[in-house]
């Protein structure tokens, strides 16, 4: 009987211990959460190039090993509506334990008909606001003009645009994929 409890006790050791390793391999991964916010008076709903962009860098940041999640895209009439979805984003990100929480804006022209094609046409800008969630610290913020050939614009170039941008953010949080 005694020697079944020793090898009964030594299975759970080892089983416990795997359990630490398991847990600690997954402590150190880093993490983000992101949500995209797109601007544009004539649109209803948000725009496949908005959830485009949103799924390239939601795969880029899988890609590169981050532990990645976002508050799905939604349309914003104004800059009081975006800092309501700012900190119910940060606050989302923060219980999550995720470490950066970012909000990325995208400005749109143009009608619901023009907006049915994915191309980054109708975008006039991105802006963004990359913020440390433990401490609230803003990592880095800004504003960037798009600027693209309407007659070369495609789909393409809207992953392009978006993976760019993903590699942007991945240096500012310090690791390259």
């Amino acid at each position: 009987m005694k020697k079944n409890m020793v090898g009964f006790m030594g299975k759970k050791w080892i089983l416990a211990i795997a359990f630490v390793f398991a847990g600690l391999s997954n402590a150190f991964c880093a993490s983000l959460s992101f949500h995209v916010i797109q601007h544009n008076d004539s649109l209803n709903d948000v725009c496949d190039s908005a959830l485009v962009i949103e799924d390239e860098i939601l795969n880029y940041f899988f890609d590169a090993g981050y532990i990645v999640t976002n508050v799905p895209a939604c349309i914003s009439k104004s800059e009081d509506q975006d800092k309501k979805f700012y900190q119910n984003g940060y606050n989302e990100a923060a219980s999550g334990s995720f470490d950066e929480f970012v909000q990325i804006k995208l400005y749109f022209t143009g009608s619901e008909e023009e907006n049915k094609k994915v191309a980054l046409g109708n975008m006039k800008k991105i802006s963004w606001k990359v913020v440390q969630t433990a401490t609230g610290k803003v990592l880095d913020e800004g504003t960037q003009d798009v600027v693209v050939d309407v007659a070369i614009d495609s789909e393409k170039n809207v992953r392009e645009f978006a993976n760019e941008f993903a590699y942007h953010l991945n240096k500012v949080l310090g690791k390259r994929a």
